[in-house]
């Protein structure tokens, strides 16, 4: 019965903390505490110390180690998302094919024109040795591109 309140609450936070950005989703670690955290809640409501005391040291035990694995292997696994600004007179295609070769596992996924440029946007996997300076500085060398915006 004491839990009922607590379940509905926290689901609408939980599902509150989960966003989607771009081409992935963020906030799942951040609800999944939020639960954690209310079970604890609940526990030490019901005086179960015990129980309250281990779920929380697991549960940072879990969040440490998440940190740890995630530090290590994401960064080489999460999208890049890329919008070239090309000039005018720039041959789209081209670059399209020049950009893909500076990237890895590079794909467009959307051509604007406004009136004076056209942008491509791209999504791509930046190897693990080419920091983001490096890939923005040799898309910015490539003939036609005018502006480079990247974001995670």
């Amino acid at each position: 019965m004491l839990a009922a309140p607590v379940i509905t609450g926290v689901g609408f936070l939980g599902g509150g903390a989960i966003l989607r950005e771009g081409t992935g989703v963020r906030g799942l670690t951040t609800a999944a505490s939020l639960w954690v955290t209310a079970a604890v809640g609940v526990a030490v409501g019901l005086k179960q110390w015990l129980p309250a005391c281990a779920a929380t040291l697991l549960a940072i035990g879990v969040l440490i180690l998440v940190k740890r694995l995630e530090h290590h292997t994401l960064p080489q696994r999460r999208p890049l998302e890329i919008i070239l600004t090309l000039s005018c007179d720039a041959g789209l295609h081209e670059v399209e094919e020049r950009a893909k070769d500076v990237l890895h596992k590079g794909r467009v996924i959307r051509i604007n024109y406004t009136g004076k440029d056209q942008q491509i946007e791209m999504v791509a996997r930046p190897r693990h040795h080419h920091s983001l300076a490096q890939i923005s500085q040799r898309l910015r060398e490539l003939d036609g591109v005018e502006g480079v915006d990247m974001t995670r």
